[in-house]
């Protein structure tokens, strides 16, 4: 269970977290799963190459879900783009279009802190 921790000397709870770093950021982490290597490298490269991603990272995973009254499990591939919310509707259209799934997995994350130079690094990449 998260108990809390120590920034810059001074100890804080989860629930001040957000008091603590400061001011929200319109930055999020887009999570997507994919039924293959294909597909996911595929996605993320579109993603990058139309700027609706600064970044696209993936990584295989084991999902264990309900789908049509059945309790499956798949091996599958999962993309965390970062990029910025007035993005998720455009990441949602292309998702939608180009995915081999029927519902895919699409979650936005808010992201609470961005240090400054990756910050800037995201927004000129995609602007």
């Amino acid at each position: 269970m998260f108990r809390g921790g120590e920034v810059n000397g001074q100890g804080w709870r989860g629930d001040k977290v957000i008091v603590m770093l400061g001011r929200m950021t319109d930055i999020v982490t887009v999570s997507i799963a994919c039924g293959s290597d294909a597909e996911a490298q595929a996605l993320a490269r579109f993603l990058v190459e139309q700027r609706l991603a600064a970044c696209v990272q993936s990584h295989p995973i084991s999902s264990t879900y309900v789908w049509q009254g059945e309790i499956e499990t798949s091996a599958e591939i999962i993309l965390t783009a970062k990029t910025l919310t007035a993005r998720l509707p455009a990441i949602e259209a292309v998702v939608k279009e180009h995915h081999s799934y029927e519902v895919p997995e699409i979650l936005a994350q808010p992201v609470l802190w961005v240090n400054a130079a990756y910050e800037a690094w995201l927004r000129d990449t995609i602007a």
